[in-house]
């Protein structure tokens, strides 16, 4: 495996597991070598909401951006002061400043997942959240803040050696959505609570 997608792999698990999906080093949720074939994808007829004005259109834009690898749309969804929660079994240095994270910011966010979705080793992505789930998030009084819990599966396809082979990532995260000034809704912070 080439050193650019076990990084890819890393921050797939990191991400959707060490949950959002590209760049990062640690984790350990991947089948590596599980060879599957992925499902036609007609990226020539995305369907966005314009504006996602409830929690849910905000999670089926996440999804969609996440899969045509729209890095505008994408970071569309996350908040200004985002935040993604990692496990301790994810926790490194991923600034260069000597400090041990338990998170990252949308900057991170952002360089990890433009890394994927430019990379030409990752031929194709899945990401399936599934789930109902939307109550008040108590750590904010003023009510506006929404708890949305969500399994999730993410599949990312490679060439290696000529073979396709695909790299799997499951287990669950808890998105806190809040609206922006212009009440539309954002990934405000984004837990991971994947299968170890």
């Amino acid at each position: 495996m080439h050193h650019s997608q076990s990084r890819m792999i890393g921050r797939l698990k990191a991400l959707l597991r060490t949950g959002s999906i590209c760049l990062l080093v640690t984790g350990a949720l991947l089948s590596a070598g599980c060879i599957f074939a992925p499902p036609p994808v007609d990226n020539d007829n995305p369907s966005l909401y314009q504006t996602a004005e409830t929690p849910e259109k905000l999670l089926e834009n996440f999804t969609l951006s996440y899969e045509t690898r729209n890095i505008d749309e994408y970071l569309h969804c996350l908040h200004d002061d985002f935040e993604f929660i990692l496990l301790e079994v994810d926790w490194a240095d991923y600034n260069g400043d000597g400090i041990i994270d338990h998170s990252w910011g949308r900057d991170k966010e952002e360089e990890f997942t433009t890394g994927m979705f430019m990379s030409d080793s990752a031929q194709n992505i899945e990401l399936m959240l599934n789930g109902t789930s939307n109550t008040e998030y108590y750590g904010d009084p003023t009510g506006a803040t929404r708890q949305l819990v969500r399994s999730f599966e993410l599949k990312v396809y490679f060439v290696e050696d000529g073979v396709q082979v695909g790299h799997r990532a499951s287990g669950e995260a808890i998105f806190l959505c809040r609206p922006d000034e212009n009440g539309e809704y954002r990934i405000w912070q984004w837990t991971d609570l994947s299968e170890v």
